[in-house]
């Protein structure tokens, strides 16, 4: 049986795991909070402010390898495609697919594709489609978003529902807040706060972020790195979701090196792929080709 997207969520996040980041922000899925623990994180002591990362850049494109433990279990990757026009205004298309391996995929295939069209100019969600194939479960939805009325315009493309979903003033969805939070400054010890869509819903969220530390990558480098974690809440109540982790270079690239999330069989991770690297070369990098385990 094929369940459309008024089934219940499934509990596997290893495409979140992969894209995101594809976003910083695992929002949707109930997962277990215990299974590891980020590490402790430096919350200020004299560190000044980082100044905020580039706008996004056509043909960027940051590709992901997914572990589980020590096993390779997929990837992803996110990518600036296009400049195109939505509603008369010129917008960033940014796709990004997270994709099981074939043997995980013998157990339960993954195969999610996912676009969200950025105001050129703003850099405020104006679309979002999301393509989602995850075991028995699927979704394929359009979401197009009215700033000035502050409303969301919600369809299903399996079985043709429509809902109007209020919006607040300021809100990013889960791809654009990556390219949101890489332009943001950083003060480590200083929460940002941002509202996120997904699923339907809106997440009051704030983002801890550490004092820059060195992060050591298997074959890849040593980089000094800033550690974002996200916390969310829902109509003024916490969110207990489970805890995710992103490293971020703690220079003009911002680029996301490793994401962290807990699962109910154990942590996995994304870890960005030498190409991705090699790409745009930040200065704190050893370049390295061999596959990196974080």
């Amino acid at each position: 049986m094929t369940h459309t997207h008024d089934a219940k969520r499934p509990l596997v996040v290893l495409p979140r795991a992969v894209l995101i980041l594809v976003g910083l922000l695992n929002l949707a899925l109930p997962i277990a909070a215990d299974s590891e623990r980020p590490p402790d994180r430096a919350t200020g002591g004299g560190a000044g402010e980082l100044p905020g990362g580039p706008r996004p850049v056509v043909g960027e494109r940051l590709g992901f390898h997914g572990w589980w433990f020590s096993l390779p279990v997929g990837s992803g990757w996110i990518e600036v495609k296009e400049v195109v026009t939505i509603e008369g205004r010129a917008a960033y298309h940014i796709e990004a697919q997270g994709h099981t391996n074939d043997l995980l995929s013998k157990f339960y295939p993954i195969h999610d594709v996912i676009h969200s069209y950025l105001d050129a100019e703003t850099l405020k969600p104006l679309r979002f489609e999301k393509d989602q194939r995850e075991g028995h479960y699927r979704a394929h939805e359009v979401v197009t978003f009215d700033h000035q009325q502050s409303l969301a315009s919600y369809r299903s493309l399996l079985n043709n529902s429509e809902k109007v979903i209020s919006l607040p003033q300021e809100f990013q969805d889960l791809i654009s807040v990556l390219y949101w939070f890489r332009m943001q400054p950083l003060r480590p010890g200083q929460p940002l706060a941002m509202n996120i869509y997904t699923d339907e819903k809106i997440y009051q969220t704030e983002i801890l972020v550490s004092a820059p530390a060195p992060l050591e990558l298997l074959k890849r480098g040593t980089f000094p790195c800033v550690i974002a974690e996200p916390k969310a809440s829902f109509k003024g109540l916490f969110v207990k979701r489970g805890r995710l982790w992103a490293y971020l270079t703690a220079d003009e690239h911002r680029l996301p090196l490793l994401v962290k999330t807990t699962t109910p069989w154990g942590p996995m991770s994304a870890v960005l792929d030498a190409d991705s690297l090699d790409a745009i070369k930040p200065r704190a990098a050893h370049a390295d080709r061999h596959p990196a385990r974080p």
